[in-house]
C-alpha cells in the first residue's frame, strides 16, 4: 500500500488529510496524481502544475516509479514570512 498524504488548498479540495492506495506494478507518481486528482483537474479546479509532490519526504519528479511501501504527499505552494 502506498500512504498519500494531502496539505494546504490540495487537502481542502480533496476533502481529506491522508489515504491509502493499492500498489500496482508500473505505478509512476505522475499516473497516481492524474488518478487521484482526475475529478478535480476534469472540473478545472485543480491543474496539475498546482500540484507539487513529494515522495518519502523528498521532492520528486512525475516519472518516478513508485513502491509499495512509499508515502507520497500532494501540497499546494506554500507562503509565508
Amino acid at each position: 500500500m502506498i500512504r498519500v498524504l494531502f496539505f494546504g488548498k490540495i487537502s481542502d479540495l480533496i476533502g481529506q488529510r491522508e489515504i491509502t492506495v493499492p500498489h500496482e506494478a508500473g505505478l509512476t507518481l505522475h499516473r497516481l496524481r492524474d488518478t487521484v486528482f482526475s475529478d478535480l483537474m476534469a472540473a478545472q479546479a485543480l491543474k496539475p502544475s498546482d500540484i507539487h509532490m513529494s515522495v518519502n519526504q523528498t521532492k520528486a519528479r512525475e516519472d518516478i516509479a513508485l513502491n509499495d511501501i512509499d508515502e507520497v504527499a500532494f501540497f499546494s505552494v506554500f507562503s509565508g514570512g
